[in-house]
Parts: structure tokens; C-alpha cells; sequence
């Protein structure tokens, strides 16, 4: 079933993230995308994330969907101005990758690139609303388009408080809201009675812990993000600390499904870890 049929019938929906590779040999990204098809509703394919140079985004989702797989192309309006967006829109429906959303972008300054120059044309309330547009026949600039593109959009929250602007996203049109990471269900659980009712399904992320340093760093860098001592110390005694790190995140999967309409797993270079993800977080 296609993924934007799938959001219409309200079942829970399992996304994978999977970063493009730096570079143009795709063995290992191909790879993991096979050993996910038949167990996620979509892949979603980030644009540059981090400020790092990659593979775009719209190459990467093409190569996953012809494995057979749904996709979610990301678009970073950091990097490109309205033309290239509307321009990389018409692309994505042609290329027959109609789920797309759009995010800020991390700042250049936090990538490999540091010559690089920011664009920020549009924000991705715009990005919908340039979707929009387009799906009604007409460009940003009002002139009429050959053919009428049609999209599943989807938008992204900065963080559990922000209700608001998930509802925002909804009303320009997205049918799908991403959350950001949950290491607390009740930190969660908030944002996801605020959005019932509201005629979009919330996604919540679930990213894969890979050690204690990383728990600390998270805990101290990242805003919105407190992973308990219970957690870190779980971590900390376990023989087998990475198989312990897969269990807590197939935990969460599942504690979010009385929640929320869906999980995106992100393992940020573990991608061969999402098939033991799904292993324990579907039984």
C-alpha cells in the first residue's frame, strides 16, 4: 500500500531514515534499503543534513524507489532559493516521488562546507504553501503550469511544544507531521493529544541511542532532550551495549503506539540495525 493511503487508514506507519552516502558509490546504501523493503511504510531521505555535503536527496530517494521501496524526499530550504524548490518539486513528481517535505536546515557553520552561503528563501511554511500552488496548476510567480503535480507533504516540529505550528503545517496542507526524538513518553504525550482530531498523522522520531557518550552529549547539547539516568546506566551495564541501545529503541516504538500515528527510526550510520529494530519493536 502506498504510503499516502496507508496514513488515510489511520494504522500505525514505520518510517526509516537513511542517509545518502557522501559520495557515488551506493552498495551499502542500495543494500539496506533492500533488507528494509517489506518492513517500513516509507524511507526518508534527508537533504544535506547537518550542513554536510552529500548526495542530493531527490537521487538517493530515486535509486530506493526503483528497489520497490515508498519514499519521502526531504528538501532543505537553507540551500536552494524559490525557483530551485518549485524546480526540484516538478522534478519529484515526474521522478514519481510525490511524499515530500521541506526542513530549515541546520547552519552552515555546523557542516563541511564552511564556505558555503545560506539561501533561506522560503521557510517550510512557504515550502507548503509553493506545493500547494503548484498542485493547483499555477507557480509562486502566479503563471499557469503544463500538467498539475500532486504531492503527500508532510512537515517537521521543532520540539513538543510546539503545537501550534504542527496545526500551521496542517492547514497549508500537510498530511503528515514529523516530531522530533522521544526519550520521554510523557514528555511526548502532550503534543500528541494536542494534535488528535487534527486530520494529520504525527510521526515520532526514535533515534537509536549508539553509547552512554552519546546519551551524555545529547542530554547536554540538544535542547529538549533529557534521556534519564535510568536509561544511561541501562546502557552502562549492559554486556552487550549496542544490542541494549536496539532494545531501547524498539521500546519506545512501542510505547508510541497508544500515542501517536506512526514512528521514523533514525540510526545515523546504523542503518544495518533497522531490520532488528522492526524484529522487536512489531512482535
Amino acid at each position: 500500500m502506498a504510503f499516502a493511503d496507508k496514513l488515510k487508514t489511520k494504522s500505525f506507519v514505520y518510517l526509516a531514515e537513511m542517509e545518502t552516502p557522501k559520495g557515488v558509490d551506493l552498495a551499502t546504501f542500495a543494500d539496506n534499503g533492500r533488507h528494509l523493503k517489506g518492513r517500513v511504510d516509507a524511507v526518508l531521505v534527508p537533504d544535506l543534513s547537518h550542513a554536510v555535503m552529500r548526495l542530493a536527496a531527490l537521487a538517493g530517494a530515486k535509486v530506493l524507489a526503483d528497489l520497490g521501496l515508498d519514499v519521502i524526499v526531504q528538501f532543505s530550504c537553507r540551500d536552494r532559493n524559490r525557483l530551485a524548490l518549485q524546480g526540484d518539486l516538478l522534478a519529484a513528481h515526474v521522478l514519481g516521488l510525490g511524499n515530500v517535505m521541506a526542513t530549515a536546515g541546520e547552519p552552515i557553520e555546523h557542516g563541511d562546507q564552511p564556505g558555503a552561503k545560506a539561501v533561506n528563501d522560503l521557510t517550510p511554511a512557504e515550502f507548503l504553501e509553493a506545493a500547494t500552488s503548484l498542485s493547483g496548476g499555477q507557480d509562486l510567480g502566479g503563471r499557469q503550469l503544463l500538467g498539475k503535480p500532486q504531492f503527500c507533504l508532510g512537515a517537521s516540529v521543532a520540539s513538543f511544544q510546539d503545537a501550534a505550528g504542527a496545526k500551521a503545517a496542517v492547514d497549508k496542507g500537510a498530511s503528515f507531521i514529523i516530531a522530533p526524538p522521544v526519550f520521554d513518553l510523557e514528555a511526548f504525550a502532550p503534543l500528541a493529544a494536542e494534535l488528535k482530531g487534527s486530520g494529520a498523522t504525527l510521526i515520532a522520531s526514535v533515534l537509536l541511542l549508539k553509547s552512554v557518550g552519546m546519551a551524555r552529549y545529547l542530554n547536554q547539547n540538544v535542547p529538549g532532550v533529557n534521556i534519564s539516568e535510568e536509561t544511561i546506566k541501562r546502557i552502562r551495564s549492559a554486556s552487550d551495549r549496542p544490542a541494549e541501545c536496539v532494545k531501547i529503541a524498539a521500546e519506545t516504538v512501542q510505547g508510541l503506539k497508544s500515542l501517536c500515528g506512526g514512528a521514523l527510526l533514525i540510526t545515523a550510520g546504523w542503518e544495518d540495525r533497522l531490520p532488528q529494530i522492526l524484529d522487536l519493536a512489531t512482535q
